[in-house]
Order: structure tokens, then sequence, then C-alpha cells
């Protein structure tokens, strides 16, 4: 019986550890727009043929030039590390960090 059980249980985990291999995202660049704090926030997302994402640029952005380039860099690195649009914003920037995670969402919902 206890080997049965251990059959069973050694089974689900290599289905749980080769669905966990599988890619993310597609490989390829998308766009999309998120609303940032004074406008739309346009970015491009690039994932690689890992399903992993690659880079993230802002196309277009009605915020301010400074504030975005800020977000961005730190974003973008959060993001790549962590491999998802999901990441902290940043602070005093809340409402064009929230654009930029919303656009990079749209682009990666595109991926899938």
């Amino acid at each position: 019986m206890k080997k049965k059980i251990l059959g069973v249980v050694l089974a689900l985990v290599m289905v749980i550890s080769i669905s966990g291999c599988t890619k993310r995202y597609n490989a390829g660049t998308y766009e999309a727009e998120g609303q940032g704090r004074n406008g739309n926030i346009r970015v491009s997302v690039t994932v690689n043929t890992e399903g992993e994402i690659e880079r993230v640029d802002i196309i277009k952005s009605d915020d301010k030039k400074e504030l975005v380039e800020q977000v961005s860099k730190k974003l973008q690195k959060d993001m790549i590390e962590k491999n998802s649009y999901d990441v902290d914003v940043v602070s005093g920037a809340t409402q064009t960090s929230k654009g930029y995670k919303e656009a990079v969402k749209k682009a990666l919902q595109q991926a899938k």
C-alpha cells in the first residue's frame, strides 16, 4: 500500500515539474497602452525564445519624460528579473507606474 501511495506521489511531482518547464509567453514583440497620470503610456515588450521578458521599451507617453524614464528603468529591471508585470510601483510615481504596468500586462496577454 505504501509503495502505491509513493508511486502516485512521485508521478504527481513529475507532472508538476514538467508543467513548470513550459514557456510562459510566446516569443515576439508586443505593443499595448496603459493609462498614466497625464494620458496614455505605450510600450513595446520583447519576449525571448525561452518565453521570458527580455526588454520593455516606452514608445510614447503623455507623462513627464524624466518621470517616465525613472519608472521605466526601475520597473523594466524588476519585470525582467521576475518575468512578470506584477511588480511594486515606483514611490512618488504611482499613477505612471500603474499605467506602465497596465500596458505591459496587456502586451503580455497578447504573448500567451
